[in-house]
């Protein structure tokens, strides 16, 4: 299984392979800004920079930004999972929501199946589904989705992408 991961990572950084990820349009102001790859225990590690995330409700949302700098140093949206020979591993950010804009239960775990995802030239599709960026292997119904191909990775571990984007790290 190892020999696999760092096939993968290989494809990632070096040959130009790439992941699709599809964006709701109306999330577009939090775009994703860097990825990350990383070869680990548990597969490709992959982890996902996006601007900002925005809760629904504005005052909220303004509240939200301010306990995530004092909690995790930073504004800046991290999410990271992992892809191996047979699947794509969600741990706690796998969308089961049936609405963009569900605030509560947002964050699961889930193994999905390579099988399950589409394909777009070779490339595996992941949807963002949820206002705080869970993913997730198919759209949700009656959402206008834009594609973000990201075919050039940055090497680094969620770890290290946290000592990068965190003041208190």
């Amino acid at each position: 299984m190892r020999w696999f991961t760092t096939l993968i990572f290989i494809l990632l950084i070096v040959q130009g392979y790439a992941l699709i990820f599809m964006v709701p349009t109306f999330d577009m102001d939090n775009p994703i800004i860097e990825v990350y790859a990383q070869v680990s225990e548990k597969g490709m590690e992959v982890t996902v920079v996006f601007l900002d995330e925005d809760h629904p409700n504005p005052i909220v949302d303004f509240i939200y930004d301010i306990f995530r700098f004092f909690k995790y140093g930073r504004v800046k949206d991290v999410e990271t999972f992992f892809i191996s020979e047979n699947e794509v591993y969600f741990p706690g950010v796998y969308a089961s929501a049936t609405s963009f804009f569900e605030t509560k239960d947002l964050h699961h775990t889930k193994r999905v199946g390579i099988e399950n995802f589409e394909i777009y030239d070779g490339e595996i599709v992941i949807y963002v589904n949820t206002w705080n960026h869970m993913f997730c292997e198919k759209p949700l119904p009656g959402i206008p989705y834009v594609p973000v191909v990201v075919n050039s990775f940055l090497i680094g571990s969620r770890e290290d992408v946290e000592k990068i984007h965190s003041w208190h790290h």
